[in-house]
Order: C-alpha cells, then sequence, then structure tokens
C-alpha cells in the first residue's frame, strides 16, 4: 500500500467511533456528508470482479448527506468510499485532512 494511501487510513483509524464531515468536490457538484465512523478497510482493484473499481478506502459506519432543499438525508449504504487512484494529500493534521485524487477534491474534519 502507498505511503500516502497509509497516511489517510491511519488518520482515519484514529477517528473511529467519531462523526467526520466529508465535503467532496466533484466537478461543479459539492457534497457534503455527515459519517458516523465505526471502522476503515483498504480494497485493491484485484480484490473485486468489475474491472472499473479502484484502489479505495471503503468507510464502515451510517451517515447522511445534504439534499437539495438542505435537510440530512440517510446515505443508501452503511459505507462511504473514497477511490485513492492519484491520491495526493494538501494538508493533514490531528482534526482535518485536505486530499485529491484523481476523481475529487475532500475535505475532512471531525465535528
Amino acid at each position: 500500500m502507498d505511503q500516502t494511501v497509509q497516511k489517510l487510513l491511519d488518520w482515519l483509524d484514529a477517528h473511529a467511533n467519531q462523526t467526520i464531515v466529508i465535503k467532496k468536490q466533484e466537478l461543479e457538484d459539492l457534497d457534503t456528508v455527515h459519517f458516523q465512523l465505526e471502522n476503515v478497510e483498504y480494497r485493491t482493484a484485484e480484490d473485486k470482479i468489475d474491472n472499473y473499481l479502484d484502489d479505495a478506502l471503503i468507510l464502515r459506519g451510517s451517515g447522511n448527506t445534504l439534499n437539495g432543499d438542505g435537510e440530512l438525508v440517510p446515505l443508501p449504504q452503511h459505507s462511504y468510499e473514497i477511490a485513492v487512484s492519484g491520491l495526493h494529500l494538501d494538508n493533514i493534521g490531528e482534526d482535518k485532512a485536505e486530499l485529491q485524487t484523481d476523481r475529487a477534491k475532500y475535505a475532512l474534519s471531525t465535528s
């Protein structure tokens, strides 16, 4: 596993059993998720049958996202995936991590 991925995995592990606010900017779309993190798993592309899935960190727990009306609605699954292809950590601190991947830009923080 890449050292950058391991550093992010360690940060997430340190915040298990806490609520993480995930802001994901992808093109012109900004999503905000409040996620009660239970644990984190690393999935390699070789672990999946589907060829289109990349290496990813799978956050396990439950969460809510803000809909278009500004209301919190539950996520459809008890997981949240961060694909780590092209991962670059811009800033990582005790309560905050900012990162970019080939797909999106993320800001993670504890609430």
